[in-house]
């Protein structure tokens, strides 16, 4: 399924197995996540006391149609989906578990008898 379907490019992320049509913009990011204790103390001193790192994936399409929208917010639709991507640390292709943020997809207008959404955009973050 990779390549072009429907003129929509189809390479750069696979959902659950299936390819979605590739975003306009992907950036890739890396979180930290420090322990319940961790802050400055009393000194100011900082423990950082690093629990553990997370993948972020910011994610956004522009100019999609109304099918291809559809067709990406199902495959984030679920509690946590397995995504494969480019892992911009290791520099080799990852598959982790991701939840989906708050997806926005506003109407930008008609065009020849079709809709398109200005942009769809959201973020997954590693579980």
């Amino acid at each position: 399924m990779a390549g072009v379907e429907s003129g929509v490019s189809r390479t750069l992320i696979k959902i659950n197995g299936r390819y979605i049509p590739d975003p306009s913009s992907l950036q890739w990011g890396l979180q930290s996540v420090s322990r319940s204790d961790a802050g400055r103390d009393q000194k100011g001193k900082m423990h950082v006391e690093l629990q553990t790192r997370k993948r972020k994936l910011e994610l956004s399409w522009s100019g999609i149609g109304f099918a291809e929208t559809a067709e990406v917010l199902q495959a984030v639709n679920d509690e946590t989906f397995r995504v494969t991507y480019l892992d911009a640390l290791t520099n080799t292709t990852q598959t982790r578990t991701f939840y989906v943020g708050d997806r926005s997809a506003p109407v930008h207008s008609y065009v020849e008898g079709n809709q398109w959404y200005t942009t769809l955009s959201f973020n997954i973050i590693e579980v």
